[in-house]
Formats: C-alpha cells, sequence, structure tokens
C-alpha cells in the first residue's frame, strides 16, 4: 500500500511539473510570435498627397482709399436776407440752372428800376443834346456861306462856341448814361445772388433752410455732389512706394459694392507734393459708377502693386505646420525599396495667396507635400497612398496610439 502511494505521489508531481513547464513555454513563445507578426507589418498612415505649385506673384501693399465725387461744392449764400423760396428736398437730384433758394429781393428790385429809368433819363438827355448840335451846326455853316463883309467875327465865333457846348454836354450825356447803365448791372448782380442756382447735375444733401428763415451772409445753403458715370477713387502710398505707382499704373479695388471680384482700375494722376505730416503722397483712379453705387465718402480697399513680379514656390496653408521654433512641412518621397515615407522639412513661408501661402526657402516646384492630415505625421513614417478603408487586425488601433489620430487611420487616403 505504502509503495502505491509513493508511485501514485511521483506520477502527479511529473503531471505537475509538465503542466507548469508547458505554461511556461508557451507564455515564453507568444510574445516572439506576437513580435514577429508585429514586424511582418508596419503601421502606416493616410493623408492628402499635393505638389507644390509654381506660381507668379507680385509683391503689394493693401491701403484704404476714399471715393470722392468729381465735383463737390457748398451752397452758400453772399448776401443776407430772408428767404422766400427753396427748390429742393433732402437727396434730390438736382439739375444745371435749377433754382435752390430765393431770397428776399423786394429793395433791390426797387433799386433796379430807379437806375434804370435813370438811363431812361440818360438817353433822353443825349437825343436833346443831338438836336442842339445839329441846331448849332447849321447855323454856323449859314453864317460861313454867308458874305464874310455881312457877318462880323463875333457872330461867327459865338456860333463856334455853341456848337462846341453842345458837343460837350453830349459827351456828358453819354457817360450818365454809362454810369446809370453799371449801377444797372450793379443791381441785376445783386439780385442774381439772391437766386441760389445749381452749377451742374448734382445730389443734394440733407437740406436746413426753410422759407421765412433770415441767413446771415455765407451760410452754408447745401452740399451738392456731382453725378457722373465715373468718380474718383484718392488712396496713398507711404513715400518709398510712390515711384512704382504713376499715372496708367492698374491696381485692384475691393469692396462690397464693387461685386465678388476685384476691381482693376488705372491710376490717373499723383499729387505734386508728400504730406508732410504722414509722408505719404496722394493718388488719385478713376472707377466706374454708372449705378451710383459708390457715394462720396465710402472706402473702398485696394491693393497696389510695389514690385517687380516673381516666380515662387506655394503650397496649400494646410500643409504647413507651425511651431514655436520653425514652420515644417512633410515631404512625401519613396525610399530605396519604393515604400513612401515622410519627411519633416523646415521652411521659410511668406505672404498668404488666398488658401495657399508662398514657399520662400526650403521646397521646390513639383515636390509631394502631406496636406489634409498632415497633423498626424513625423519624419519617416510610413505613408499608404490609396489606403484600404480598413486596415490589418491589431494596426488600427497601435496606429491611432503613436499619432494621436482620431479616426483618420481608418480613412482612405486622397489620391495626388
Amino acid at each position: 500500500m505504502r509503495r502505491a502511494w509513493v508511485i501514485t505521489a511521483v506520477v502527479l508531481l511529473v503531471a505537475v511539473l509538465v503542466g507548469v513547464g508547458g505554461y511556461v513555454m508557451v507564455k515564453l513563445k507568444r510574445p516572439k510570435a506576437a513580435a514577429g507578426a508585429e514586424a511582418a507589418f508596419e503601421p502606416f498612415e493616410s493623408v492628402q498627397i499635393v505638389k507644390a505649385q509654381e506660381t507668379t506673384w507680385q509683391p503689394t501693399a493693401d491701403l484704404v482709399g476714399t471715393v470722392i465725387a468729381k465735383r463737390s461744392v457748398m451752397v452758400r449764400n453772399e448776401l443776407p436776407g430772408p428767404v422766400t423760396f427753396v427748390g429742393f428736398q433732402s437727396g434730390d437730384v438736382v439739375e444745371p440752372g435749377q433754382v435752390l433758394l430765393k431770397q428776399d429781393e423786394t429793395t433791390e428790385q426797387a433799386d433796379l428800376r430807379a437806375v434804370q429809368a435813370a438811363v431812361r433819363v440818360a438817353e433822353a438827355n443825349i437825343e436833346q443834346v443831338d438836336s442842339q448840335i445839329k441846331l448849332a451846326q447849321v447855323e454856323l455853316d449859314r453864317l460861313v456861306s454867308v458874305q464874310s463883309r455881312a457877318v462880323a467875327e463875333v457872330d461867327l465865333d459865338r456860333a463856334r462856341t455853341k456848337l462846341e457846348s453842345a458837343q460837350a454836354d453830349r459827351g456828358k450825356w453819354i457817360a450818365e448814361v454809362d454810369q446809370a447803365r453799371a449801377r444797372v448791372a450793379q443791381v441785376e448782380a445783386r439780385l442774381a445772388k439772391l437766386t441760389l442756382k445749381a452749377p451742374f447735375r448734382a445730389r443734394a444733401g440733407m437740406r436746413t433752410v426753410d422759407e421765412g428763415q433770415y441767413l446771415a451772409e455765407g451760410i452754408d445753403v447745401i452740399m451738392l455732389q456731382e453725378l457722373t458715370d465715373t468718380i474718383y477713387l484718392d488712396f496713398a502710398v507711404p513715400q518709398e512706394y510712390a515711384p512704382l505707382v504713376k499715372a496708367g499704373t492698374s491696381v485692384m479695388a475691393t469692396g462690397a459694392l464693387l461685386g465678388p471680384d476685384p476691381v482693376r482700375i488705372e491710376v490717373m494722376a499723383a499729387d505734386a507734393v508728400v504730406n508732410n505730416d504722414t509722408r505719404n503722397l496722394r493718388i488719385r483712379a478713376i472707377v466706374e459708377n454708372k449705378d451710383g453705387t459708390l457715394v462720396p465718402g465710402m472706402f473702398v480697399a485696394v491693393r497696389v502693386p510695389i514690385g517687380a513680379p516673381r516666380t515662387l514656390v506655394t503650397v496649400p496653408n494646410m500643409t504647413v505646420r507651425r511651431a514655436a521654433y520653425a514652420n515644417y512641412v512633410f515631404t512625401i518621397a519613396p525610399d530605396k525599396d519604393g515604400t513612401m515615407r515622410a519627411h519633416q522639412r523646415f521652411v521659410t513661408v511668406g505672404e498668404n495667396m488666398g488658401e495657399d501661402v508662398i514657399v520662400l526657402e526650403g521646397l521646390k516646384a513639383g515636390e509631394e507635400v502631406g496636406a489634409a492630415g498632415s497633423f498626424k505625421l513625423r519624419d519617416g513614417v510610413k505613408i499608404m497612398v490609396n489606403a484600404p478603408s480598413t486596415p490589418p487586425a491589431g494596426a488600427s488601433s497601435r496606429t491611432d496610439a503613436e499619432s494621436g489620430a482620431t479616426g483618420e487611420t481608418s480613412k482612405a487616403a486622397a489620391g495626388k
């Protein structure tokens, strides 16, 4: 019995040892198998791939222009007096010669009638003296025609003196007529100043005067802005760029009222001097305004060329990864065995061109870079072009964990 018990215990011990040994062997072999499977599949990332483009770029300066009417006047009265008539309303379009305002002209009308009467009196006196001159001339001619023995010299002298006196009177009355007519013109000028008329076709501003209101001399009556098919656009450029903006230079103007696309306009003139305070040169361009959408005082963004065109490399903005230490992109290129990999490349970027950005240094035209999804990339990572929508088992979780992606690794990469 004791022998049987010993044999049974030995058998059980051997069985336990065999079981433990088998378990240990399995545990030791499993990591190696997993490592081999993992080594057989390298994680990849899927991103959109784009090519760097070669673009002609011209340096520009973004300025603000002001819309100005071709002609703009503030109508003021020259003479004091009460208002008797107002011929416009706020915002009206007035035509050339249209009466805008009349002031009381009762006194001037009376003065005009008086000076007109003085003209008529002076003209009547001229007619009278003309008759006297004719009579004196006839008498003198008659005395001269008579025999000299029958006429005394004193009579001839008296006849000549009478004629000369009548002629002198005529000259005086002619001067009186001229003086009276000058007074008429003076009164008529005063009358004309009491009536204000529109000098050109324009839009009136806000009305601030009414009938019965007394106006002192030089009161602002109404602002007039000329209405034309074209309108001025004034802007200022810094003095260092002034030589580059001349008459005939084309600039781009943008604004909500100009439409969705920039409008090319032409510079017509530059000011003769630079502003002493700002050191800017005033430039004037002409803009089409047939529909009257542009109103004086509006602002319009103006883009002015400040340099010669250059050929530069551009990439979409999303391809550039910006960091505190530098800007960089991930170029996509095959390695020796043809595997597409991402390579970190530091770049120097310039101005934005819409959705693209200029690359001044670090990238050549035609090179491929990662765009959408490039935030997942790291230097040397494998890139799968046209990757399957579902990676092999075990790949997705590892790739996501290493790259920090949130679901993009399971999407197919976009074609180049």
